[in-house]
Order: structure tokens, then sequence, then C-alpha cells
């Protein structure tokens, strides 16, 4: 359990530093964080509608919401496949 949980970290902390790389490495860094932020909410809220019809995956609240607005789509995926992961 306890390597599971630091393997969870390590991928959060590559996740961040791969956002953080990418919006800095833009021409326009403030344009780009505010593009990841739209696009994080945008997939939170698509997921949420997809999975209307099926048990609920990711509950939309100020944890998943604040995921998804830092790290874009790659925290929306990361929050899935980190539900999957724990059941």
């Amino acid at each position: 359990m306890e390597l599971q949980q630091t393997g969870i970290w390590i991928l959060c902390g590559a996740l961040l530093a791969f956002c953080v790389f990418g919006i800095l490495k833009s021409g326009h860094p403030m344009k780009a964080a505010l593009l990841s932020l739209a696009s994080g909410i945008a997939a939170l809220f698509a997921v949420s509608l997809l999975q209307k019809a099926g048990e609920p995956l990711l509950p939309v609240n100020e944890l998943t919401l604040g995921v998804s607005a830092a790290g874009g789509v790659p925290g929306v995926l990361l929050l899935l496949c980190t539900r999957l992961m724990l059941g």
C-alpha cells in the first residue's frame, strides 16, 4: 500500500513538472495557463456528463476542480487513473 502511494506521489510530481515546463516554454505563459485551466475544467465536466449513464467515477467537488484546473487535461486523466487504481 505504501509503495502504491509513493508511486502516485511521484506521478503527481511528474505531472506538475510537465505542466509547469509546458506553460513556461510557451511564448505566452499567462495565455497558456488560462487555456490549460479552461481545458481541464471542461474535461472534468465532460467526464461528469459522460458518466451520468453509468456509475460515477469522479465527483465534481473542490478537490477535483482544483486538480483539473491546475493540471488541465492530464490532471483529469490522473484523477481517473487514481480512481481506477484505488477502486
